[in-house]
């Protein structure tokens, strides 16, 4: 599913194994009622997700999960170098540029009590658990969790290797939020995360190229629509900034059926 819409827009899934289903990602907080809805209309009236698993805590992705975690009662879980941000609260050494250009200034700006009133709105400290070390993932037994750090310092993606499909949140996706065609239109191309909300931009590079080695054969990203075809030798061009194999993920994608 996507939540938002233009440059606002970001991807989240809906993962079975056997009886039960798991969440990946929630979106927006705006986005609560109706991600609720739509996932109430897929597993049936009454019945939840068993649990939400984040990519990172970003608020495009990280925003209703308090929300719903609480409605549903279930708990979120992120990796451990995660946690940190779970209360909300701006931690200098997590900070990417949009950070320190824009959102600390803001915060410190206004008063203590409205500051207060912010953080406790995005705390997810009340449900949030850590994943297991062992990069397994609850309520998926046949995924594993595989540290992708750059975008956030514990951020990961999700990879099922019986099939080849990752899940890769922000480590790489198929807009290129570092353009002008990709903000304003949503032109499709591979990309790294954006770089004004990335935290670490060369380990970024690193993760992209992990996940190159994984073989995925389908890649569903956290903003723009999966991809199919050539994944492997685009992750690679990605990771060693190889523009021209990348290019033609435009004529590919271009026409194609947007996420549902």
């Amino acid at each position: 599913m996507t939540t938002g819409s233009g440059p606002m827009a970001s991807n989240l899934y809906l993962v079975r194994s056997g009886p039960a289903w798991v969440m990946v990602d929630c979106g927006w907080a705006g986005s609560a009622e109706p991600v609720r809805a739509a996932v109430e209309k897929i597993l049936g009236p009454g019945n939840a997700p068993a649990a939400i698993l984040l990519t990172h805590i970003h608020p495009d992705h990280s925003g209703a999960a308090g929300t719903l975690a609480r409605l549903w009662g279930i708990p979120v879980f992120v990796h451990q170098a995660e946690l940190p941000m779970a209360a909300g609260r701006y931690i200098p050494e997590f900070s990417m540029p949009l950070d320190r250009w824009f959102i600390a200034r803001f915060l410190w700006s206004l008063p203590a009590r409205a500051r207060r009133r912010i953080e406790a709105a995005g705390d997810i400290t009340d449900v949030v658990q850590s994943l297991p070390a062992d990069g397994k993932v609850p309520g998926l037994p046949e995924w594993a969790a595989v540290p992708t750090p750059g975008h956030t310092a514990g951020h990961v993606a999700y990879w099922r290797s019986s099939d080849g499909v990752l899940i890769t949140g922000d480590a790489v996706v198929t807009v290129n939020l570092n353009s002008i065609g990709g903000i304003l239109f949503g032109v499709p191309d591979l990309s790294g995360p954006p770089r004004y909300t990335t935290w670490n931009w060369k380990l970024s590079k690193d993760s992209a190229a992990r996940l190159a080695e994984l073989g995925p054969r389908l890649l569903a990203p956290g903003h723009g629509p999966p991809l199919a075809m050539g994944v492997v030798p685009r992750l690679r061009a990605l990771a060693a900034g190889e523009r021209a194999q990348r290019v033609p993920l435009r004529r590919r994608i271009a026409g194609g059926p947007e996420a549902a």
